[in-house]
Parts: C-alpha cells; sequence; structure tokens
C-alpha cells in the first residue's frame, strides 16, 4: 500500500499538528505566567527588604519602622499584590477556557470523524475508513514481522432478497450480518462494508489458520440467526474467503486472492 495521504488524512493531520500547537502555546504562556509571578514576588520581596534594612541596621534607634513604612507605601504595595493576583487569576482562567476548548474540539472532531467512517446501516467501517486503518495495521505488520488474515464476505442471492421481501428487509438482513461479523471478532480487529453486501474482515496478527477458525464461527452464526429468523422461508447464506497477508506481500495481492477464494465458495455452495 503507497504512502499517499487521502485528502481526510490530510485534514486529520492538519488538524492534529494545529491543536498540538494550541496545547503547546497553552503551555508555553502557563508556564510564562507562574515565572511572572515569582519574578513579581521576588521582587517585592527585595524591594521590602530594602526598605526594611535601614531600619534593622540603623544605629540610631530613633529611626523606627513606622517612618521607613509610610501608610501610603503599605497601601501601594497591598494594591500591587492585588492587581498581580487579579492579572494572574485573569489569566490562568483565559487559558483553562482555551486549553477547554481545544480539548471539545478534539473530542467533537474525533466524533465526527469516527462517525464519518462508519456505515450507518451496518455501524460497521465503511470503505473511506480502509485505506486509513489498514495503512496503520499493515505498517504495524510489516515492522512487527507478523501477518493480518482478511476474511471476505458476500451475501449469497441477495439480489432476490431485495426483489421478493423488499428493500426494508433487504437493510434489516445487511445490518444482520454487520453485527454477525461484529460478535465473531476481537476488539482490535474491525469490519468493513466494501459496498452493497460485501464485507471485508481484517483480523491482525492473525494467519490464515486463525481466519478459518473466525471464518467457521461466522457461519456457525448465520446458522443460529436462521432458527430465529423473522421470516421463516428465507435462510441467510454467506460465501466466505480467507487470505493471509505476509509482509513481504502487498495489500492489492492479498485482496485479489481473497477475492478469488470467496467466489469459489460461492460457486461452491451453488452446486450443493
Amino acid at each position: 500500500m503507497e504512502d499517499v495521504l487521502l485528502p481526510e488524512q490530510e485534514k486529520s493531520q492538519q488538524f492534529s499538528s494545529q491543536i498540538r500547537e494550541r496545547l503547546a502555546t497553552i503551555e508555553r504562556r502557563d508556564w510564562e505566567l507562574w515565572i511572572l509571578a515569582l519574578v513579581s514576588l521576588a521582587i517585592m520581596t527585595i524591594g521590602l527588604v530594602l526598605v526594611l534594612l535601614p531600619a534593622v541596621f540603623a544605629t540610631d534607634r530613633t529611626i523606627h519602622l513606622s517612618a521607613t513604612i509610610t501608610p501610603g507605601m503599605l497601601l501601594g504595595i497591598i494594591v500591587l499584590i492585588g492587581l498581580l493576583l487579579v492579572y494572574l487569576v485573569n489569566k490562568q482562567l483565559q487559558l483553562r477556557a482555551t486549553r477547554m476548548q481545544s480539548i471539545n474540539e478534539t473530542w467533537n472532531y474525533e466524533v465526527s470523524h469516527v462517525q464519518m467512517l462508519m456505515d450507518p446501516l451496518t455501524r460497521v467501517f465503511n470503505r473511506s475508513a480502509l485505506n486509513e486503518m489498514l495503512e496503520k495495521e499493515i505498517k504495524r505488520s510489516q515492522r512487527n514481522k507478523t501477518s493480518i488474515a482478511f476474511l471476505y464476505v458476500d451475501a449469497d442471492n441477495f439480489k432476490t432478497v431485495n426483489t421478493r421481501y423488499g428493500h426494508m428487509f433487504g437493510d434489516l438482513v445487511l445490518a444482520e450480518v454487520g453485527g454477525i461479523l461484529k460478535s465473531s471478532i476481537r476488539g482490535s480487529d474491525f469490519v468493513v462494508r466494501m459496498g452493497g453486501d460485501e464485507f471485508l474482515v481484517a483480523l491482525v496478527e492473525t494467519n490464515e489458520a486463525g481466519g478459518n477458525i473466525v471464518r467457521n464461527r461466522v457461519l456457525t452464526r448465520v446458522q443460529e440467526w436462521n432458527k430465529t429468523s423473522p421470516i421463516t422461508e428465507f435462510q441467510l447464506s454467506l460465501s466466505c474467503g480467507v487470505q493471509e497477508l505476509k509482509s513481504t506481500e502487498s495489500f492489492d495481492e492479498a485482496m485479489a486472492l481473497v477475492d478469488r477464494k470467496m467466489y469459489e465458495a460461492k460457486n461452491a455452495g451453488k452446486k450443493k
């Protein structure tokens, strides 16, 4: 799979970069405020020490602290401290608001991004997510020298389902197929609706033998679903092909092989 960024991937990276820059700016300003507070405190402390020193070390005991620090000076110091505190609190509140805004924007973007990659009917990933997700998994597989097993699934005679029972029942069947596939895999695996009644299941860190186990699990659950089907005369049937993607193979090669195996399974089913 080529390292070519799709428009959505570019948009996602640009958004992530903007958020990182904004959070880095917030962090920098936060440190600047703390440094400003410490420097201001140090300056006022030094100033007080310089004012008090004559009274502390004076040989003439007639020099008193009250003569060194006048009420006006004390009031000025209090006002300065108050203004500094107000400024720091106000800036901290602004930084907190900006930080929360960035977090909310990131959350909303992630939610909308995931929704954009989901097929609304079957609640599995749509084809737009294929390159984005598989690119990461294939690179990880190549890096760790592990394999990925693909399960290519097609609903048999689906056109007759729409013709005979209507599109609403056809949509129900597709949604049920998506649910069966998702319930048959691990959390690290994922299901992609390739279009129409075809699905691709990616089983990470799994070889062909593991893929066959998942295929048998899927077919078993299809049989269980048929026993409770809302239309007794309808029997759901899936054709499944399994192909392992090794670290030395390309995704396109694996897809061609698994597609062929799926059609071989479909043709074998027709001959029964």
